[in-house]
């Protein structure tokens, strides 16, 4: 009997350590940043009109720190791009704002966002 016990709890102890490792791994997934595209502008009547334009991949991280810090190293490379272009641009964070010449939307929005690799901002695609 005192086999059959000691076999449980043995057996037990495995099922809770596999169980761990399965949410340890969750938890560390992969992390991927994303560059939002979009579009403003303001009509006569002063309302705000926002048009999505793209998301894109632009990196995989294995950490969602990793990820974050890459949110602001590639906005302010975006920025100072634009800047030497010599094009009027904005930065608050993570997201660069830009003036558009001879465009309904007048303002132009890059926004560098972080998402688990599990996630497409996108939305689900049809098939």
């Amino acid at each position: 009997m005192k086999v059959l016990t000691r076999s449980v709890l043995v057996f037990s102890l495995l099922v809770l350590a596999l169980f761990n490792a399965t949410a340890t791994a969750h938890a560390m997934g992969a992390w991927v940043l994303w560059a939002h595209s979009y579009e403003m502008w303001v009509d006569k009547n002063k309302e705000n009109h926002r048009r999505d334009v793209t998301w894109k991949k632009v990196a995989a991280t294995p950490a969602k720190s990793d990820c974050d810090a890459r949110t602001l190293s590639e906005a302010r490379a975006e920025y100072y791009t634009l800047i030497g272009r010599g094009m009027r641009a904005t930065l608050s964070g993570s997201e660069v704002g830009f003036d558009q010449i001879n465009k309904r939307f007048k303002q132009g929005y890059r926004k560098f966002e972080c998402w688990p690799d599990t996630v497409d901002p996108r939305g689900p695609r049809g098939k």
